[in-house]
């Protein structure tokens, strides 16, 4: 590990000095979750756009999603929380009945491992200093719209108030490259480093600011550099019946061959509230490269499975913030369009009338660079759903979306983004019925 990584390694885990000395005494155990069904009849499958195709055929297809959320409770200032996850799809992921390729138990029979881990974590407040800590497999996101990462990790997050400022600071480690066996543990390692802040001007307006810094001695390919570093800025501000939040960030550092990195993002999103509901409106822009060698122009992400922009309320051009196991978004979860960048704006209604709720959007999506010949429109998207809250707890709703596609991924010649024998690709569509039920 470099003097650097350890250095700002240390920083991070020295907020937890004082925060273990807690006496031992009678646990509060809570338990939390949900349970969501999704139905699907749709033409597009799978979160790539290698999938779209000529003459797409239509198929039905169900799955669902079970999450517990365990947390024992010493006191208001000490608990543990664990967060476990059951993903099925109807008839198994894998071919064959049980205990065959897949982990999925939708298989006959349904005996299956399908277990996942997504949070164990100690969240402990320090009865000096008054510092939160979080230790341990715990969620992150950017203040970026999750347009940079937003994922489960191992690591150490420290936030501690100062009114009206709010401090944060984090260490997290997502790769272990071991590649010569245990000999080599934390030393060729990725490295996430989080120093966020906010500042509270007035109620109406707060102003954050951030440096983001990833470190990556290992051998892979992901992510595609040895350092980067993210310096942004972002604002939380109501006017009336607005409320906006702008966003805008720069990266620069080095890829794997030494070339220097030139990236940046901007966007906002905001709600208006308007009559029994709200219009949403939200844009981005991810900066990209035109030729995909050694320019390093395009904004860079850890990983592309997990860059999102859910205040896009889109189905198909962007992953739905509501979907569980499979994606129908024709760029999977990669916003950067494998590095040609992207930008879209984005506008709905959403509203609510007694126990049912209702919104209907409209999304528009090009890349920011083209490659040789290949066109740069996305599509256009208009969806809409329908809901009804049974009780409280438990909620049925009915969704429709549908994709005209742009020359990027449905022309006529195969130098667009859809390989080779996939041109003159079908819209995509989808309907999706689904059921919801939170404890």
């Amino acid at each position: 590990m470099s003097f650097k990584k350890k250095m700002l390694t240390v920083a991070a885990v020295s907020a937890l000095t004082a925060a273990t000395a807690v006496p031992a005494m009678a646990l509060e155990n809570e338990f939390h979750g949900m349970y969501k069904f999704m139905g699907y009849q749709s033409n597009f499958i799978n979160g790539a756009a290698g999938n779209l195709a000529d003459d797409a055929h239509s198929g039905w297809f169900a799955e669902q999603r079970a999450r517990i959320l365990y947390t024992a409770k010493a006191n208001d200032n000490l608990k543990l929380v664990t967060h476990f996850e059951l993903d099925t799809r109807f008839g198994g992921i894998g071919t064959g009945y049980k205990g065959t390729t897949g982990n999925d138990s939708g298989n006959l029979d349904a005996d299956q491992l399908t277990l996942e881990t997504k949070n164990v974590y100690l969240d402990a407040n320090c009865p000096i200093t008054g510092t939160n800590v979080k230790i341990g497999i715990q969620p992150w996101a950017d203040a970026y719209s999750s347009l940079f990462l937003l994922a489960d990790m191992t690591g150490v997050y420290a936030t501690k108030k100062f009114d009206p400022f709010t401090a944060s600071l984090g260490w997290f480690r997502f790769d272990d490259n071991t590649l010569g066996g245990t000999a080599d543990v934390g030393q060729l390692t990725a490295d996430l480093f989080v120093l966020d802040g906010k500042f509270a001007v007035n109620k109406d307006i707060k102003v954050g600011a951030s440096y983001y810094g990833v470190f990556n001695d290992t051998a892979t390919a992901t992510p595609n550099f040895d350092e980067l570093h993210m310096l942004g800025l972002n604002a939380d501000l109501n006017f009336g019946v607005a409320s906006v939040k702008p966003f805008a960030a720069y990266q620069f550092g080095e890829d794997t061959v030494d070339n220097d990195i030139n990236g940046y993002l901007l966007g906002t999103t905001a709600k208006i509230k308007v009559g029994p509901g709200a219009i949403n409106a939200a844009a981005m822009y991810l900066s990209g490269d035109d030729d995909g060698t050694a320019k390093d122009r395009d904004f860079k992400t850890i990983g592309g499975a997990f860059t999102y922009f859910n205040a896009a309320n889109m189905w198909l051009l962007v992953r739905n913030g509501g979907q569980i196991g499979t994606s129908t978004s024709v760029l999977g979860n990669d916003m950067t369009v494998g590095g040609r960048g992207s930008w879209g704006l984005f506008a709905g209604y959403e509203g609510t009338s007694g126990k049912l709720f209702y919104n209907a959007n409209l999304g528009h999506m090009q890349t920011v660079e083209d490659r040789g010949t290949e066109d740069n429109v996305l599509g256009t998207e208009i969806n809409a759903q329908v809901g009804y809250k049974v009780y409280d707890n438990l909620a049925v709703s009915a969704a429709a979306a549908y994709a005209f596609l742009g020359d990027a991924l449905g022309s006529d010649t195969a130098t667009d983004l859809v390989p080779a024998g996939r041109v003159n690709a079908d819209d995509p569509y989808l309907f999706n019925v689904q059921v919801s039920y939170v404890f």
